[in-house]
């Protein structure tokens, strides 16, 4: 798989998460297809604009950082309403208002039913709401609508359930009951490099000299 066709089918689930918690439960593959390109050249547009923003202000250490990256949402259009700079400058005052509705949506309910079907649970110590605990992500709500029994033991030992508990497998036949016995008990016949090396140099040295022996 090339670089591109990598690219694009790691952006395909962040968008189809995104498109679930607009409301969107179904779409044809060439649409999603669509909506994932153009999400992918936003985002090259952002990062572009933030690196010539970083390039531009500061050439000695050329990393954007977030002042570059305000500035490359500004050029995107994803920060509005927000006056220009001459606007500002002629006002006397910072305009925010965009900066500001950002942040309310970025911490808004919208992200956060994002994040919730996507699966990301809360960390510790987080503040969340009662009604997004009663729903269910999409991956829980799928794996309950295939299950007859509702219960994830047919999920033990993938990615998609616990971890399945090990069993030690048993071996019919022999003494040993178990692989990691057998292995001891190969080990313990091996004869020893120390004991081959001895066993060698105590061979008399009339034997290895060929001139010496009697044919």
């Amino acid at each position: 798989m090339s670089g591109p066709n990598l690219h694009h089918a790691l952006l395909r689930p962040p968008i189809i998460q995104i498109l679930r918690a607009a409301g969107f439960h179904s779409t044809r593959p060439s649409v999603l297809d669509t909506v994932v390109d153009i999400a992918a050249r936003y985002l090259m547009l952002l990062g572009s604009s933030a690196a010539a923003h970083a390039l531009n202000s500061h050439p000695d250490d050329p990393a954007p950082n977030l002042d570059d990256i305000r500035l490359a949402l500004q050029d995107a259009g994803a920060l509005r309403p927000q006056m220009r700079d001459t606007e500002e400058t002629w006002r006397g005052e910072e305009d925010l208002r965009g900066l500001e509705a950002f942040l309310s949506w970025f911490m808004g309910p919208a992200n956060r039913e994002i994040r919730r079907i996507a699966g990301f649970v809360p960390s510790e110590g987080d503040v969340i709401d009662a009604d997004s605990l009663e729903k269910e992500d999409y991956l829980t709500a799928l794996k309950k609508k295939h299950s007859k029994t509702g219960e994830e033991s047919r999920y033990a030992g993938t990615v998609l359930g616990k971890d399945a508990d090990p069993h030690p497998i048993i071996i019919e036949g022999g003494a040993a009951t178990s692989i990691r016995e057998w292995g001891m008990q190969i080990r313990a016949r091996e004869p020893s490099t120390e004991s081959v090396s001895s066993a060698i140099s105590s061979v008399p040295s009339s034997l290895s000299d060929a001139e010496g022996m009697e044919i």
